[in-house]
């Protein structure tokens, strides 16, 4: 797929992959470069209209990230844009029209504001308003989920099951399961089951641990005490990831050997 990139001092294309590019390829890049600038002034006239325009750059809502990351989707559609690698040119193309005020400071090219909103935007507005942006962002950070948008279709199916509000603690411990489960494999050589075996027993992990009363352990003691048994724990992560184990079963031999440390860390009573 060729993106326009650049328009002055004179229009300049590019595309992943590629070599050279043929006078459709380009006509292809200006219908798109079109659809952004007019997808992209409708939607600052709405937020404008409703007065949730940001006043500054990264004061924006959750509401208004996920609109933005809507007409991202919106303007991309069907499959035009079939790999992910080629997404960071359409931000290219997409901040030739995007005010300063609906987008964030630079984080590194891993922590793309505009591809954390775009995948925002593939969740229902019921699904997203059940995490604060901080939290979505927490999320979208951690290896595993950074660059595997099959995460988001995980993710759906548990926040349409959620009845309440996911808590801070919950994300909080999640991140760094997902981190210590992932970090050191090659996640899109991943089946969907493999992967979401994995997203399971990190989550059943993190919802329990938040349960747990927050005076025992620090947040910070407690992220390095569950790390560790995560990480004498994955010889078994291939037997959960391939069905011979659940998700479960992981889950709660980590949560096991968690308590046994918490109480053997913990003062006596009384004292």
């Amino acid at each position: 797929m060729a993106v326009l990139v650049e328009k002055t001092p004179q229009k300049r294309y590019q595309t992943i992959g590629g070599v050279g590019l043929s006078p459709a390829d380009q006509e292809q890049a200006d219908q798109l470069d079109e659809a952004l600038r007019v997808h992209i002034l409708k939607l600052i006239r709405e937020l404008t209209q409703a007065e949730l325009m940001p006043q500054q750059k990264g004061q924006g809502s959750l509401k208004v990230y996920w609109k933005l990351g809507k007409a991202l989707r919106d303007i991309v559609g069907g499959d035009k844009f079939p790999h992910k690698s080629e997404l960071p040119l359409l931000w290219k193309n997409a901040k030739m029209y995007l005010p300063e005020e609906l987008l964030y400071r630079d984080r590194g090219p891993h922590r793309e504001h505009l591809w954390y909103c775009y995948r925002l935007g593939g969740y229902t507005n019921a699904q997203v308003g059940k995490m604060n942006w901080g939290e979505w962002v927490t999320i979208f950070d951690s290896q595993g989920i950074n660059q595997e948008p099959r995460f988001d279709r995980w993710f759906a199916g548990k926040l349409a099951a959620q009845r309440s509000q996911i808590q801070r603690s919950q994300v909080r411990l999640f991140a760094p399961c997902i981190n210590s489960m992932l970090g050191g494999i090659a996640v899109s050589e991943l089946t969907d089951s493999e992967l979401f075996n994995c997203y399971e027993a990190a989550w059943q992990i993190a919802v329990s641990l938040s349960e747990l009363n927050p005076n025992t352990l620090s947040q910070r003691i407690k992220r390095k005490t569950l790390q560790k048994h995560l990480a004498d724990n994955l010889g078994k992560l291939d037997m959960v990831m391939d069905g011979r184990s659940t998700p479960t079963s992981f889950a709660e031999e980590v949560l096991l050997a968690f308590r046994q440390s918490e109480v053997r860390t913990s003062p006596p009573a009384g004292t």
